[in-house]
């Protein structure tokens, strides 16, 4: 017998769960003005792409260097991709901008570069491309809660040895094994969501609680999080363990659910107080009755993973320095920022907030409708996606048949050029030196002093030879304009040869 319940779950600040997903540089572009990022699929991108296009992709994956990677993102640059968007922050425009006008010769600082622009994903599933939250997720940050629940109900003394933590959970939870877990009869599905659901790519930058002259030094991270807003949907169910089960203090939805309303609503208190002391925003949670928070995902923050009344918290120190360990908390935060800059104020907000609330009758009625509108509306775009694709393919195709018949053209006419090259050289060299000269005139690159030097040697010519040299220079002339009113000399030429046409 077990007891099911439906929840809703709203994202109220930016959420990344890991799933050990990246963009790859050679998966989407970035559209600057937009500030959108773009993946697709690299086979259809490819077949996209001209003659020209794949033989510059082919020499650029051919290299296999550092430098190459950044060739790669500026040939995807400016190129077209069809596929659903992502927001990218303005400060992702502007860290992109900068990593591609790093010289091509400095290996060492692309290297750098390129090793912090990797852009991790949030979960997403494999079929649709949607984000979602895993069961797994939500089912932790619950444990995480009942444990600090039990911690102050109970004097349990912190054990020692190997695996300390394991063991103070066994004896919170009045269990010894996987068996006897009460968590074992916990179960949650998937949460899925619920009509659009968008995502972002921000920096993950990490501030110090009190602030000093000394920013936090821990680097930015690039992270894909669903944006609040975003509404999923799923199931929790306990199971009622069997009589022989071995669980002492099985779970009930009331224990279950009063162990998050007072720890995060707590946890939500303590970072509310610590943000304001460090001159930043805390975020602002209109909570129902009926519901509660849950934290999730990367940078949730130490205290709300751990158990406070057994916390120890190892705080990473300079080079060469022992590691601290502090009971309290923390001493820097994890925020979502627009931009990589540690000292930034402004657009920064803290991982990981979630309200769930149970499902109601109304409230599933308006989910299904949110839900199948989207689907609706998903399906026509992606119709109208396949549309577009199909009309470029074809036009690429047209594209290609005319650069085939163009570079055809092109063969067959290089082929008549050499050809005719060949049946002229073959003539020249048949011909006399007279006939060489003649034919030389008919040339429309022969010089003016290939002209005169040809005229100078007309009384050498045959008497039909000669004629016929004549009257190739008058023609050549008279294309010149240098057959009438010219100075002494060129007229004596004009009339040597008119007599020799029979003209003077």
């Amino acid at each position: 017998m077990k007891e099911q319940r439906r929840f809703c779950l709203h994202i109220v600040s930016p959420v990344h769960i890991g799933c050990d997903e990246v963009y790859e540089p050679t998966e989407f572009v970035i559209d600057e003005k937009a500030r959108k990022l773009i993946p697709f699929d690299p086979i259809d991108f490819i077949k996209g792409l001209d003659t020209s296009g794949k033989q510059k992709l082919v020499e650029i994956c051919r290299k296999g260097n550092v430098s190459s990677i950044l060739e790669l993102y500026k040939f995807m640059r400016g190129k077209k991709a069809a596929g659903k968007t992502v927001s990218i922050c303005q400060g992702l425009v502007d860290h992109y901008e900068q990593t591609l006008a790093i010289s091509a010769n400095n290996a060492k600082r692309i290297q750098q570069e390129l090793n912090r622009f990797v852009i991790d994903r949030t979960a997403f599933h494999p079929n649709t491309g949607r984000p979602y939250i895993p069961g797994s997720a939500i089912k932790g940050s619950l444990r995480t809660a009942y444990l600090n629940k039990q911690a102050k109900q109970k004097n349990v003394p912190f054990p020692s040895g190997k695996d300390a933590s394991k063991k103070l959970e066994k004896l919170l939870l009045n269990g010894g094994s996987f068996s006897t877990d009460p968590f074992r009869m916990l179960k949650v599905s998937d949460f899925m969501p619920v009509g659009e659901v968008r995502t972002r790519i921000v920096y993950a930058i990490n501030k110090k609680k009190i602030p000093s002259r000394f920013e936090a030094s821990g680097p930015y991270q690039i992270l894909e999080v669903i944006e609040p807003g975003a509404i999923f949907e799923g199931w929790i169910s306990i199971e009622k363990p069997e009589d022989k089960a071995g669980i002492t203090n099985p779970l009930t939805f009331t224990s279950l659910l009063d162990g998050a309303i007072s720890f995060y609503m707590g946890e939500m208190a303590r970072e509310t107080r610590e943000l304001q002391e460090a001159g930043l925003e805390p975020l602002a949670v209109n909570k129902k009755e009926q519901s509660f928070l849950l934290r999730l995902g990367r940078h949730s923050g130490a205290e709300s993973v751990t158990i406070e009344k057994y916390r120890k918290i190892r705080i990473m120190q300079g080079k060469g320095q022992k590691q601290k360990v502090f009971k309290h908390g923390a001493t820097t935060f994890w925020l979502a920022s627009d931009s990589r800059k540690s000292n930034a104020k402004n657009g920064v907000s803290p991982f990981g907030w979630a309200i769930v609330e149970p499902m109601t009758e109304e409230m599933a009625k308006k989910t299904e409708q949110t839900e199948h509108e989207y689907r609706k509306s998903e399906s026509i775009a992606f119709k109208q996606r396949k549309e577009a694709e199909t009309k470029a393919r074809r036009e690429m195709k047209l594209v290609r048949q005319r650069e085939e018949e163009e570079r055809q053209q092109r063969e067959a006419e290089e082929q008549r050029r050499q050809e005719a090259e060949a049946k002229r050289r073959a003539e020249w060299e048949t011909m006399s030196p007279e006939e060489r000269d003649i034919a030389r005139l008919s040339m429309p690159d022969v010089s003016d002093e290939e002209v005169g030097a040809i005229f100078n040697r007309i009384d050498s010519f045959s008497p039909e030879k000669k004629i016929e040299v004549a009257r190739k220079i008058k023609e050549w002339r008279i294309k010149k304009n240098i057959w009438t009113g010219q100075k002494k000399a060129q007229l004596k030429k004009v009339r040597k040869i008119k007599q020799i046409l029979g003209e003077a």
